[in-house]
C-alpha cells in the first residue's frame, strides 16, 4: 500500500469513529431525553448499542494506529 493509500485509509477510518461518535450522542440523548427515558426496553437498547458503538471505536482507534505506525 502506498503513502497516499494509506492516508486515504486513516481519514475513511476517522470518518468511521465520528459516526460511531455521533451514534453513541444520539443513543445517549434518547436515553436523557427521548423515548429511552420513558420506555426500558429502549433505554437497554440503547445503552447495549453505547458499548457495542464503543467497542468498534476502539477497534477502529488500533486499526488507526496500526495504519499510522506504517507512514513512519
Amino acid at each position: 500500500m502506498n503513502r497516499k493509500e494509506t492516508l486515504e485509509l486513516l481519514i475513511e477510518i476517522e470518518e468511521a469513529i465520528e459516526h460511531f461518535d455521533k451514534r453513541i450522542e444520539d443513543a445517549e440523548w434518547s436515553n436523557t431525553f427521548g423515548y429511552g427515558f420513558e420506555i426500558p426496553q429502549i433505554r437497554k437498547k440503547n445503552t447495549h448499542n453505547i458499548v457495542i458503538y464503543g467497542m468498534c471505536i476502539g477497534r477502529l482507534n488500533e486499526r488507526f494506529t496500526k495504519q499510522l505506525n506504517t507512514l513512519k
